[in-house]
């Protein structure tokens, strides 16, 4: 293992040689945290004056993970983080696939392209909500390919980095339709469930109508005509449990509310996959994730021979057929080398 850490080191090295940190905002105001391949636990409290500092200290010390906080602070080095002088926070949310409900996710061991993409879905969802219910513009939101097994979806703009712990709770609530009731839509004669409607207005129209098409006919066609009939409310009430499972964003909330929150750094290298936390744009997610994965992989050159460990229980890794039993010797490209070895599915050969 030593050897292959070695290797693996140099491959990341090289990759920071050139690493772009364009996508690091504020850079300055950063608190930076890193895990190293011979070390345990996390280094942090640190900071960097500018991309260079930060780019000499990513190829003399080649950290397996590296992390960036979300807030920026007056002195984003001091230990005390009372002492930092908080400045503000993007509003982060974290989509991870092995957190997800879905079939495909449930007890996933290696990371799989099925379950990925649930996790993608997660991301369409939390996008159409964030700018049709909240009014972000396209612009103002970052998507970024986690490295492993999800997303990370981030908003820089001035006008939510002041948003207290509190305040993203209620982002979080929303999100997560915690407490919804369809009845909050209907209001006398008014009905804001129509497929004509942006927002959650709309999506819930087109659950319903998916269900109980007869339904949505009948509520919309009472719209702004008179009072909805009190069993047609009770009808529409039944509805709230399925529209929560299937509105619902799955995000990790603490990611969302915690307002010191380290997470990873844009370009930087997974540790345990060896895949590029990459920025992504809607239309990427649209063309799947091999897509994605394919933007993610950095070390296409050369192959390792490995030993696998244990069975594999998928037949595709990273995208590629990949087949062996626990012992069989195997060939395959560099990138998924070190995906096998780093989880701890196959050992190197030498």
């Amino acid at each position: 293992m030593v050897g292959f850490i070695d290797l693996v080191k140099v491959l990341f090295r090289n990759y920071y040689r050139s690493i772009d940190l364009s996508e690091v905002s504020d850079l300055q105001g950063r608190e930076f945290g890193f895990q190293f391949f011979d070390k345990e636990g996390m280094v942090r409290h640190m900071g960097f004056k500018n991309e260079e500092e930060l780019k000499h200290f990513l190829i003399s010390n080649t950290p397996s993970h590296i992390y960036y906080s979300t807030a920026i602070y007056k002195d984003p080095t001091n230990q005390d983080m009372d002492a930092k002088g908080w400045l503000g926070a993007d509003l982060v949310f974290d989509i991870d696939g092995d957190h997800l409900p879905t079939q495909s996710c449930q007890g996933v061991e290696l990371m799989t392209l099925e379950c990925l993409s649930d996790a993608a879905e997660e991301v369409n969802k939390l996008l159409d909500s964030l700018i049709e219910d909240f009014g972000f513009s396209d612009s103002s939101i970052k998507i970024f390919f986690s490295g492993h097994r999800g997303f990370h979806v981030h908003i820089e703009s001035s006008e939510v980095r002041g948003l207290s712990d509190e305040e993203r709770r209620e982002i979080v609530d929303y999100l997560l339709l915690r407490g919804f009731d369809i009845e909050h839509l209907i209001r006398g004669n008014v009905v804001l469930i129509d497929m004509k409607l942006r927002g959650i207005g709309g999506r819930l129209a087109s659950v319903i109508h998916e269900t109980d098409s007869g339904l949505l006919d009948s509520i919309t066609s009472r719209s702004g005509r008179g009072r909805v009939s009190k069993y047609l409310v009770r009808k529409l009430s039944s509805f709230n449990s399925v529209i929560s499972e299937r509105l619902s964003t799955h995000i990790d909330e603490v990611v969302t509310m915690d307002v010191h929150r380290l997470i990873r750094m844009p370009n930087s290298l997974h540790g345990k996959t060896g895949l590029r936390v990459v920025k992504l744009t809607p239309s990427d997610l649209e063309r799947g994730v091999e897509y994605v994965i394919d933007k993610a992989i950095q070390f296409r050159k050369g192959s390792l021979t490995l030993r696998l460990i244990k069975k594999l229980p998928v037949r595709r890794v990273l995208g590629e057929d990949v087949v062996g039993d626990e012992g069989s010797i195997i060939k395959v490209p560099t990138y998924i080398g070190i995906y096998l070895v780093m989880t701890n599915w196959g050992e190197l050969v030498d």
